[in-house]
């Protein structure tokens, strides 16, 4: 397949295929691929856990620019967030669930290995919750430390997931960064 771009006056690639222009109104996009979960961690903790919206929020646009083959759409933060309100938290697992698969679908048809699919994200989400009630209802603090532990391995999964789904879209599309 013939690659079809063209440069505008500013000296930025202008893609020309269907699906790129979908969700960039024909502007080229290059992915971040070398997210570090230690940094999402500190400055989400420094700005109250809004650095961590803001990057759920991009990760779900970029999930959206490099999966756009597949026809689907990942909802960003405000959205999954009111119908989490709105379920109790059981939408925002069904939507990492969703967007995990579609992450594991996109590097399986590449063939690349997924790190990190829908399934095992929930099946350590159902353990979490349990080990949870069971330490809650034995009176024990050990829950919470349980729970935190959890949540930074399934985090750095997912980052790293995302960052090869980046990578790879960024290589799939022969992107290169400004210089």
């Amino acid at each position: 397949m013939a690659e079809k771009f063209r440069i505008n006056e500013y000296g930025e690639i202008i893609r020309e295929d269907y699906f790129f222009r979908q969700v960039q109104n024909n502007q080229v996009q290059f992915l971040p691929f070398e997210r570090k979960v230690w940094k999402i961690y500190l400055l989400s903790l420094l700005t109250l856990g809004i650095y961590g919206i803001v990057v759920q929020w991009a990760m779900a646009k970029e999930t959206n620019i490099s999966c756009v083959e597949d026809g689907k759409h990942t909802r960003g933060f405000w959205g999954t967030l009111g119908l989490s309100i709105i379920t109790f938290g059981i939408y925002g697992i069904i939507w990492a669930y969703k967007w995990l698969n579609r992450e594991a679908n996109y590097l399986e048809r590449h063939g690349k290995s997924k790190v990190l699919s829908g399934g095992t994200y929930l099946f350590i989400q159902i353990i979490n919750i349990i080990l949870s009630y069971v330490m809650a209802f034995s009176g024990s603090d050990l829950g919470t430390l349980i729970s935190i532990v959890i949540g930074i391995i399934v985090l750095t999964l997912l980052v790293k997931q995302h960052n090869t789904v980046n990578a790879l879209y960024n290589e799939i599309n022969n992107f290169v960064s400004k210089a």
